[in-house]
């Protein structure tokens, strides 16, 4: 459940719009409720009744230390994806310095429809693979579009071809001093020994949690894809071997190979050295649990109820540090304790 000290009420919210978004001076806010509390943010939705209209909106609370950057980040990755025709929530307004809950937040569309994990996974069989084409189409094109109308940040294209694994390397190494997890380091090894087979050779958007859930299936079939905290320029195949890696350890290696076989079909060509970037996927989700549970999740930028999640998810985790096993054959002693893995004849249990 959302800290106390972020739930918002009607009536500060109404103040709220009514001093800082004119086109709704004397709006009421109605209905205001939660309706999910994730790792990353709290999100209400509620209606704004003005002028005998009523705008169906989403609030969206982000807690944590990044909190200042992940709101701007967010909002800027949404209204610039909404300009290029790709499918997400409109956003209206992003309020960082006079935020009423002392947290910055932004104001969206809410998108009438429904996640598409279950009926992906777990509907009848054309309905998974009609989902599922929808799926990984909306993957490639998000993948294909050209990321100079999406930031103004010219580095994915001066970096060079190794820019983006460098700057994942950079990352662990500075994330193992910080929260004092050196077990990591001998991934950041693996890693730059396979770094010449990692080379991007075009930047794209990606998303960073790009799974059925995330995106809310309308009426009409289309689906709109929501939640981009973790937005930026990079390697695709980070996106695709996170979104593999996510699925495949919840719903089976069949599931991550008919994800990875899709793709590539509308994309109409092989991904090259995949592996590698599971690794990196791999390493990142560990290492996202073990440091947050350390050090607090607020460390890492997320709300303050994400180790209660990040236990309950123990179990799919475990899977997680197996396929990391079968990609490298390398242990972390963080994660064996966290599991508390005993070495056995059937593998790890925990």
């Amino acid at each position: 459940m959302v800290t106390e000290s972020l739930k918002p009420n009607p009536s500060s919210l109404q103040d709220f719009l009514g001093r800082t978004w004119p086109e709704r001076a004397g709006a009421e806010v109605a209905d205001l409720h939660e309706i999910s509390a994730g790792w990353e943010s709290d999100v209400y939705a509620f209606d704004l009744i003005h002028d005998g209209e009523r705008d169906r909106l989403v609030l969206r609370i982000y807690p944590g230390e990044d909190a200042w950057n992940k709101s701007a980040r967010e909002f800027e990755a949404i209204r610039r994806l909404h300009g290029v025709g790709y499918p997400v929530p409109e956003v209206y307004l992003l309020a960082r310095t006079s935020s009423p809950y002392g947290k910055p937040f932004i104001i969206m569309e809410r998108v009438d429809g429904h996640g598409m994990w279950h009926e992906t996974f777990h509907g009848p069989e054309a309905q998974q693979q009609e989902r599922m084409e929808l799926f990984c189409r909306l993957f490639v094109q998000l993948h294909s579009l050209d990321w100079r109308a999406l930031t103004d940040d010219d580095l994915p294209g001066t970096a060079g071809p190794y820019g983006a694994i460098d700057r994942y390397l950079g990352l662990i190494w500075g994330f193992c001093e910080r929260f004092g997890q050196p077990g990591y380091l001998v991934l950041m090894d693996w890693l730059s020994a396979h770094r010449d087979a990692m080379a991007c050779e075009r930047p794209a958007p990606i998303h960073w949690d790009f799974h059925p859930e995330n995106m809310m299936l309308r009426a009409d079939g289309s689906a709109v894809v929501i939640d981009w905290t973790q937005f930026e320029i990079s390697d695709p195949r980070f996106d695709l071997a996170w979104t593999m890696m996510l699925v495949g350890c919840a719903e089976g290696e069949g599931v991550r190979e008919s994800i990875l076989g899709t793709y590539e079909r509308i994309r109409g060509c092989p991904v090259r050295e995949i592996e590698a970037f599971e690794v990196v996927a791999c390493a990142k989700r560990l290492a996202s649990v073990t440091m947050s549970l350390s050090a607090g999740p607020e460390a890492l930028g997320m709300r303050p109820g994400a180790g209660e999640i990040m236990r309950r998810q123990l179990p799919a985790l475990v899977r997680v540090y197996e396929r990391l096993q079968i990609l490298t054959g390398l242990r972390v002693p963080e994660v064996d304790q966290l599991f508390n893995v005993e070495e056995s004849g059937h593998g790890i249990r925990a």
